[in-house]
């Protein structure tokens, strides 16, 4: 997520509002030292003991630690599509693109699933992952019903909530565990899920719609920025969540101008590398050495073998007990 101040959003952990005009600019701006400064707070006194009677250097205070981070370079990994870098943001930082795993190239689909897929129009995903969620009976009943006022085939994803646990069988439903997104979402018309950056990520990648549902942190930030660039409608805080909220949400992501939009941001990320990215910005913002060739950057064939670069740059040793002798 982003840790950059910015006067374009504010920190996502903030739950700031956007307030119109400059004050709202200083407003968003101010946000990030505020989240730094509390979270500096419930740290401080771990840090500086630990300098003090390891490292044997002088503490320090949340002024001299937040200059230090304003100069770090920061390299970002999402799309500049759905969240462009900001005007405010200078040249130590980088949005590099996402970065995916490529899961679905060594999995296959249980028979029953792809059956069902092939019975009819592509399906809906809903799914909040790993999250906690209340009354999971209730929450799979106002799922089911949506989908059914829609006229809409839906995958529910069980995950660790307990969702999906069904009064009887419907012929539009199927129940899933865990599956690869990057292979499921491609077979999806439009998604609705919890807003994690990965699933986000491969929600757009895969041009489906989306519909984000906010339990915590950051999920509220990545939920405005899919809305933010017409691919899903106003995120939903869970809290929120009920037929109705979902009814207009399934209507919103099935208006084809919002599936052109989805498309679009798909082709944009396609044309996107994340890992080169990453690296490039990486070894562009170290330390000039006095070999010539040390800051090009890096070709992809040897993206791979970043760790093996980096060893060769840099030499870390952490020696707590102080063991050695030399």
């Amino acid at each position: 997520m982003p840790w950059t101040p910015t006067g374009e959003f504010p920190h996502p952990l903030s739950r700031v509002k956007h307030p119109p005009g400059p004050a709202g600019y200083k407003v968003m701006q101010l946000s990030y030292y505020v989240v730094d400064l509390m979270i500096w707070l419930g740290i401080r006194d771990i840090i500086n003991e630990f300098r003090k009677i390891k490292l044997k250097v002088e503490t320090v205070g949340f002024h001299a630690v937040s200059e230090k981070a304003l100069n770090t370079p920061h390299g970002y990994i999402w799309s500049p599509s759905l969240v462009p870098k900001p005007k405010d943001w200078g040249s130590k930082v980088d949005v590099v693109g996402f970065c995916f795993l490529d899961l679905a190239s060594n999995y296959r689909p249980p028979e029953p699933l792809v059956k069902w897929l092939k019975a009819g129009e592509k399906p809906i995903y809903i799914g909040f992952g790993s999250l906690p969620v209340e009354e999971p009976e209730k929450l799979t009943k106002t799922i089911v019903e949506a989908l059914e006022a829609t006229g809409q085939r839906g995958i529910i994803n069980k995950g660790w909530g307990g969702l999906g646990k069904l009064e009887e069988p419907r012929d539009f439903v199927y129940l899933l565990d865990n599956v690869p997104h990057d292979w499921l979402f491609l077979q999806c018309k439009a998604v609705v899920h919890h807003g994690g950056a990965g699933t986000t990520a491969a929600g757009l990648k895969a041009a489906c719609p989306t519909t984000v549902v906010p339990f915590f942190g950051d999920q509220p930030f990545w939920g405005e920025q899919v809305h933010a660039r017409g691919v899903g409608p106003a995120p939903i805080p869970i809290e929120e969540f009920n037929k109705k909220a979902l009814i207009k949400a399934i209507k919103y992501m099935l208006d084809p101008k919002v599936k052109e939009k989805a498309n679009e941001i798909a082709m944009a990320m396609e044309s996107e590398d994340g890992v080169t990215g990453a690296v490039n910005a990486f070894f562009k913002h170290l330390p000039k050495s006095p070999h010539p060739n040390s800051q090009q950057p890096v070709p992809e064939e040897e993206s791979s073998g970043f760790m093996k670069r980096l060893a060769h740059k840099i030499h870390c040793l952490i020696d707590p007990e102080n063991d050695l002798k030399q």
